[in-house]
């Protein structure tokens, strides 16, 4: 779609149908204004994009025509609050604008100031005690230099008891010392080991590829990758670990998504080339749709350009520096089995959503997150051909489009990807991703066929799941992002200049 968007903007360069090319749009601060430059001209760029692309555009027409750009002092919180919502039920959840485009950029990347851990944040106790539990680290990062990894308990966060108040500074703080804790497996206490870590955050980029193996059983082999999120940087490893799945003739995936909360159009399509039979690959069958506003739709229908993704191989992008090809790389699956839960959105949904239609895919885990539309990143400097230097790091990550498969369905909405076979994932049992025990993948091998002798006896529903607290997501969770039109800043105008 990243073509067809872009000719489309250079289409838009000499039209003034859309609502930011009225008139009587100010081209420069009025003197009466009580706010500063920065903020007038991020009023007018947070209406001007949501004027434009936003999907639900007509829905919120009243809140865009009582935005006063004049007077507004808060644009981020308006944005925020005038996203598409039904009373109190915000139907996008997603939608947002930033002030730092630099840094939330980066962030979707895979590069951020971290101690490199996932966790999950239980509530164990009355008294609002809390422990925090490893779900996995990245490599490199300051969590496994520590030696942590998945199961680890945390106890105390500088000599003081995790909690409600607290706890958020295991995300928060650039220095930490942490106690962990140990679990009785006869009573399922948990207690002090007497070790302590410390800890302090460094900025660094975060490998999205948790594990990927290979399991031998019945005479068939059957892959296992677990990715964490859709980034660019991970592309030609992804392509590499492909073609290893194919030398090996795998002839299904375990594809364990459970903690994926989207990311790069791109990086999905990448995959669903490698995923899918190549035979539909080949014929370039539909692979996705997308649905847009009323305006976009028109253009796009007056131009005669296809709102529909083909599957292809062959991605050249200059502008992110990526140049690879997957016809190499196909696997040539039979089946997938998909590992999901809460933290399952947006691209990954969108994936195996795609990916229905041409094969058999089985969901193994909890209901995903449901994140059902595709956004757009765009800065001041994306947006306005001349844009003033106070808003050039600001932008809004916009809702533009709904996915759908190639029967035109779109799985997860409203309320998530369901599960055929429902497991919940607890980090707290002593078993690393990739590890044939843990519960999740010991259901998918089981549905492969792989037979236990002695199935463990120990349930992951013995161990009592606590209430989990809502923890800080990574930038990219809950996003499925196009590629920026980089582009558009060399029309003649986009938006009108504002300056």
């Amino acid at each position: 779609m990243k073509k067809a968007l872009l000719k489309i903007l250079f289409l838009l360069a000499g039209s003034c149908i859309w609502t930011a090319c009225s008139d009587d749009t100010p081209d420069q601060t009025p003197e009466t204004t009580t706010i500063s430059n920065e903020i007038y001209y991020a009023n007018k760029l947070g209406k001007d994009i949501l004027s434009t692309y936003y999907y639900w555009n007509k829905n919120i027409n009243d809140d865009l025509e009582a935005w006063n750009i004049e007077t507004n002092e808060d644009p981020i919180e308006t944005v925020d609050k005038i996203r598409y919502h039904e009373g109190d039920k915000y139907i996008d959840k997603w939608t947002m604008m930033t002030d730092d485009m630099d840094a939330f950029t980066s962030s979707v990347g895979g590069v951020s100031t971290t101690f490199g851990w996932n966790l999950t944040v239980y509530l164990v106790s009355d008294d609002n005690q809390c422990i925090g539990v490893i779900n996995y680290v990245s490599a490199g990062s300051p969590a496994e230099k520590a030696g942590l990894k998945r199961g680890d308990i945390l106890l105390w966060i500088n000599g003081q008891n995790i909690t409600t108040d607290n706890y958020q500074e295991l995300y928060y703080a650039s220095s930490l010392t942490v106690a962990l804790a140990e679990i009785d497996w006869e009573s399922y206490s948990i207690t002090a080991s007497g070790k302590e870590v410390e800890l302090t955050a460094t900025t660094l980029y975060e490998n999205p590829i948790l594990c990927d193996t290979v399991y031998e059983f019945n005479g068939k082999k059957v892959g296992y990758l677990a990715y964490a999120s859709f980034d660019l940087i991970a592309i030609p490893e992804l392509v590499e670990i492909g073609k290893k799945f194919k030398s090996e003739n795998i002839s299904e995936l375990i594809l364990d998504l459970r903690y994926n909360g989207g990311g790069y159009v791109i990086t999905e399509n990448v995959l669903a080339s490698m995923f899918a039979p190549q035979a539909d690959v080949e014929a370039k069958k539909i692979f996705e749709k997308e649905t847009y506003n009323d305006y976009l739709t028109e253009i796009y229908r007056q131009e005669g350009i296809s709102l529909e993704t083909r599957f292809t191989t062959e991605y050249n992008y200059d502008d992110i520096n990526l140049h690879i090809s997957t016809k190499d790389a196909n696997i040539g699956l039979k089946k997938i089995y998909g590992i999901i839960s809460s933290g399952t959105a947006s691209a990954s949904e969108a994936l195996l959503s795609g990916l229905m239609p041409y094969m058999d895919i089985e969901l193994i885990g909890t209901a995903s997150h449901g994140k059902y539309c595709t956004g757009l990143m765009l800065s001041g400097e994306d947006t306005y051909q001349r844009c003033p230097e106070e808003i050039k790091n600001w932008g809004v990550y916009i809702m533009v489009s709904i996915y759908q498969n190639a029967n035109g369905e779109t799985p997860c909405m409203p309320d998530g990807l369901q599960p055929d076979v429902t497991v919940e994932d607890n980090p707290m049992l002593p078993y690393q991703l990739g590890d044939v025990n843990e519960p999740l993948l010991q259901a998918a091998l089981l549905r492969a066929g792989r037979k236990y002798e002695n199935l463990s006896t120990r349930s992951h529903s013995q161990l009592p799941l606590y209430p989990s607290l809502p923890m800080p997501q990574k930038a990219t969770f809950g996003k499925r992002i196009l590629l920026p039109p980089v582009a558009i800043k060399h029309s003649d105008t986009i938006m009108p200049d504002i300056q």
